[in-house]
């Protein structure tokens, strides 16, 4: 039960509000997007320390660098990687889940992969927090990688119709580089967001 002194606050907090002309929608998109904001910094923050607690490395995909280097670093070296991104699929092959998680950063003509192998525990884990309405499908995954693929991929298809040729093809330009990790998780972080189902 609200204090008295609180239910004064509140309503001149609305009074407040609709004094400026903002309608019902508008302030509940205002302190939506508030909250987001105050979540971004959280998200970040809890980045930083999953990346702490497994010392992996973040920030490698801000740099200028060619694949044997990130070979070097995390197949010969072993270091734990920080792969942030979209989780844009899960498949499974046998009692093996693979998660597909696509950087959604852009740098130096280069695009990232991950294929993360989990077990069925962790899959739970990330099954649960997906069906929340207060996670999204972006976040932080800490894994170990075993290989790293370096292609330039270009899928072309020969579509006859009338007898006429068309081509229709994805070309991914030679200068651009799609790197792909493939790795066991060893933890992820999904960021929050502001559960809309409240509005």
């Amino acid at each position: 039960m609200k204090k008295p002194l609180e239910n004064k606050i509140t309503l001149l907090l609305i009074f407040f509000l609709i004094s400026c002309g903002k309608s019902d929608q508008q302030i509940k998109e205002t302190i939506l997007k508030e909250k987001n904001e105050q979540l971004e910094t959280v998200n970040k923050e809890a980045i930083i320390n999953l990346t702490q607690k497994y010392n992996s490395v973040l920030g490698w995909d801000s740099l200028k660098q060619y694949t044997y280097l990130y070979q070097e670093m995390f197949v010969e070296q072993r270091k734990t990687i920080s792969f942030e991104g979209e989780l844009s699929d899960i498949t499974k092959i046998d009692s093996t889940y693979y998660l597909n998680v696509r950087n959604t950063k852009f740098y130096y003509n280069k695009n990232y992969i991950a294929l993360i192998a989990l077990n069925r525990q962790k899959f739970i884990e990330l099954q649960n927090i997906l069906k929340s309405n207060n996670h999204t499908n972006e976040g932080c995954f800490v894994f170990r990688v075993s290989k790293i693929v370096s292609a330039s991929p270009e899928i072309k298809s020969d579509i006859e119709s009338d007898g006429e040729d068309f081509y229709s093809y994805i070309n991914y330009d030679f200068n651009n580089t799609l790197l792909i990790f493939k790795g066991d998780l060893i933890d992820f972080y999904l960021n929050e967001t502001a559960d809309k189902s409240n509005d």
